[in-house]
């Protein structure tokens, strides 16, 4: 979870938030873009794929991936039991009550992440496109800052292409 951090800038002091992007992108004469990951997790994920040689480094993204939501789907039926036990304390009721709220604030903030993270990706790989050896550069407003790292592909399976 997460591409937003924060920094604050030294000449205006304004805080200003920072992320990176990832474009992992299908080789050949016309580039494809196959996915884009902002989470740092599965881009370290991906790197280390990438550098052990794996045939399908987007499969160990993955495989993190559900693994995550299903250790989240288990914690979450884990505390909708706690709750759903007639005779709970208060507190412990209280606090199953503020996760469930926390829950909803993460999903919201992942959607608009998702959707700023589309944009940023739509943008980047244009300019990918326009100038391929551009592997990594960064994005800048007067609020925000993004790296865009590229990862092109060696080879990629088969039904990864047809999906792209």
């Amino acid at each position: 979870m997460g591409f937003w951090g924060s920094v604050v800038d030294p000449i205006s002091h304004v805080q200003m938030k920072i992320g990176t992007v990832a474009l992992i992108i299908a080789p050949g004469p016309e580039p494809r873009l196959l996915e884009s990951i902002s989470d740092e997790l599965e881009i370290a994920t991906l790197e280390v794929a990438l550098n052990s040689g794996s045939e399908d480094p987007l499969q160990a993204v993955y495989e993190v991936r559900a693994k995550r939501s299903s250790e989240d789907e288990d914690f979450g039926n884990y505390v909708e039991g706690l709750l759903s036990k007639p005779f709970m304390p208060d507190e412990v009721r209280q606090h199953g009550v503020q996760w469930f709220k926390s829950k909803n604030r993460i999903e919201q903030f992942q959607k608009a992440e998702g959707e700023a993270r589309a944009v940023i990706t739509d943008f980047a790989f244009k300019l990918f496109k326009s100038e391929p050896s551009r592997q990594e550069f960064v994005l800048a407003s007067s609020a925000a800052e993004v790296r865009v790292r590229v990862f092109v592909l060696k080879k990629v399976p088969a039904q990864k292409l047809q999906a792209a």
